[in-house]
């Protein structure tokens, strides 16, 4: 009896390391976790739609000579950023260059002209008044937070346009006088950016933009414009390629 005791004991000591051993090979490390870094360099594409306002301002009454109307049309162009994230937070700078075609136009039904020619009737329906945007840039900051491969963001800065105002004939649609100047303002909007691949995004964003106000020199019509205000809220999606900051791994 004591003797199988003691058989059994041995054996028991000899097969305990052979056992812990194969428990060890049982157990597998946690497979790493994917994590989406969105540092690095990256251009893109983007194309939308917007819709603004803008108006003539009579230069001798300082009154509307349009009564005000919506410029509206769509966009295409490119972009250029780099991003830089620390934890869940990202910071870049990002610019753009857009073709537009933007247009806008009303009759000359403001208070400004009948108050220049003392009439009781509203304005001149002979003439019409327009505003085109022609292209559009931007220079901006971008603040977001990440959560994995999607970026919360909300950005603003500077803004530029190529914009022709001008008027026309009302009946024959004929150009009667037209000039055209580079506008300068801010904008400012958010977006939402999803990465759907280690180094690509998809994005949309709202950008609302409010120019300066710039003269239109003629002697046509009711005569020279003391201003052309002009705001714009733009909607666009995008594709952008990131260069480096590919989906790192965290165990």
């Amino acid at each position: 009896m004591t003797k199988n005791i003691i058989l059994g004991a041995i054996t028991a000591l000899v097969l305990a390391p052979t056992a812990v051993s194969a428990a060890d090979l049982a157990v597998k490390a946690p497979p790493p976790v994917a994590i989406y870094d969105w540092t690095g360099f990256y251009i893109g594409v983007s194309a939308g739609g917007s819709i603004g306002n803008s108006d003539h301002i009579d230069a001798a009454s300082g009154l509307s000579d349009a009564a005000g109307y919506n410029i509206k049309g769509g966009m295409v162009g490119g972009t250029l950023g780099y991003n830089w994230q620390v934890s869940n937070f990202v910071v870049g700078f990002e610019g753009d260059v857009s073709w537009v075609h933007e247009y806008g136009s009303n009759a000359d039904i403001g208070p400004a002209p009948a108050a220049l020619a003392n009439l009781d009737a509203a304005g001149n329906p002979l003439f019409q008044s327009f505003t085109k945007e022609t292209w559009l840039a931007t220079a901006r900051v971008r603040f977001g937070y990440a959560v994995n491969n999607l970026l919360f963001y909300g950005t603003g800065g500077y803004a530029a346009a190529g914009v022709q105002a001008g008027v026309k004939d009302a009946s024959t649609n004929a150009l009667l006088a037209s000039g055209t100047s580079t506008r300068s303002g801010w904008t400012a909007g958010g977006g939402l950016e999803w990465g759907f691949a280690p180094n690509w995004s998809a994005k949309f964003e709202l950008l609302y933009t409010q120019f300066e106000d710039k003269p239109f020199f003629t002697l046509q019509a009711e005569g020279p414009r003391s201003a052309i205000p002009l705001n714009d809220t733009a909607a666009r999606a995008g594709i952008n390629y990131r260069f480096g900051g590919p989906v790192v791994a965290r165990y």
